[in-house]
């Protein structure tokens, strides 16, 4: 063996480790990519925090599945929101804000449930639908506005604006499935 055939041995397997070894994280993960489409930008930290409390978001690795696991992120929390409703509903069965947030709320899990459906064949219409369960967030926040109902609203305000939001990221991504 020739004194130069280590060294070259040597110098071929650090240029393999070099060429196998993963690449920095320059490039962006879609859901990443999907949170910097969002304005205001102030809010992009809070969508890529709240895309990773999801395991699977980070894992989608094109836009169907990526609309697909935020749906089911919205369902979730519409439907966590809609049972809290229909809890404080027995609590306190003639107050009008909590019944109007419970009709919102059951609109807006049956938008979701709707969107989740038509993803595959319809996704115009499963964008429209993600958008209209938004707003039942939205809605029910207006509902406890007047007159405030203070016992609820600090509540379930911060929940409400959560569910519009990520319906706004679910009808973002679903966007890039109209190409």
């Amino acid at each position: 063996m020739k004194s130069t055939t280590p060294a070259s041995l040597l110098f071929i397997f650090f240029l393999c480790i070099i060429f196998y070894a993963p690449l920095p994280s320059s490039c962006t993960s879609l859901y990443e990519a999907l949170c910097n489409e969002y304005k205001p930008e102030a809010d992009i930290p809070k969508c890529l925090n709240l895309m990773k409390t999801d395991p699977n978001i980070p894992l989608a690795t094109n836009y169907h599945d990526l609309s697909h696991y935020i749906l089911e992120m919205a369902l979730f929390k519409v439907t966590s929101v809609h049972i809290y409703l229909e809890v404080m509903a027995k609590y306190f069965p003639t107050n009008e804000a909590i019944g109007q947030c419970l009709t919102e709320f059951n609109n807006s899990v049956g938008a979701v449930n709707n969107a989740l459906i038509k993803l595959d064949n319809d996704p115009k219409s499963a964008r429209e639908d993600a958008i209209t369960a938004g707003f039942g967030g939205d809605n029910c926040n207006k509902a406890l506005q007047n007159p405030p109902e203070k016992y609820v609203l600090d509540t379930i305000q911060d929940r409400n604006n959560e569910i519009f939001f990520v319906n706004v990221i679910a009808s973002l991504s679903i966007i890039h499935l109209f190409d």
